[in-house]
């Protein structure tokens, strides 16, 4: 299993894959709750992190911590992009909105945990 995560500066997205790479839960924690929700996810053998800043940031504070996972940095480029794309694939719009082009319509929810999803399927998809 594997736990992904979007880093952010004051939001994470995390992202949860099976054995069988499929999505077990997704979810937004405060960037300042990051290592309690982590430590909740104790049956992850790999945390995949985009490589950002605040990634390679968290990346370092996690390794301080000598869990007894592997911690690899993944680029993110475009994931705000995709999350986009996938949060309106999960939540079709409705009424007057769904004539609108998604990609003229404003997401009512942050999506970090679909860019979190994004960067465990491209991680995924490399191994």
């Amino acid at each position: 299993m594997i736990l992904a995560l979007d880093p952010g500066k004051d939001k994470c997205g995390l992202a949860l894959f099976g054995k069988d790479g499929k999505v077990v839960e997704q979810r937004i924690v405060k960037r300042r709750e990051l290592h309690r929700a982590i430590a909740h996810y104790h049956e992850a053998a790999r945390i995949v992190i985009g490589d950002s800043a605040n990634g390679r940031a968290i990346a370092e504070e996690l390794k301080k911590l000598n869990l007894p996972r592997t911690i690899s940095l993944f680029p993110e480029k475009d994931t705000t992009w995709q999350a986009r794309k996938l949060y309106w694939r999960a939540h079709p719009p409705q009424g007057w909105r769904r004539f609108v082009p998604v990609s003229l319509l404003t997401v009512p929810v942050p999506v970090d945990d679909y860019a979190a999803v994004i960067i465990g399927q491209r991680y995924l998809a490399t191994k």
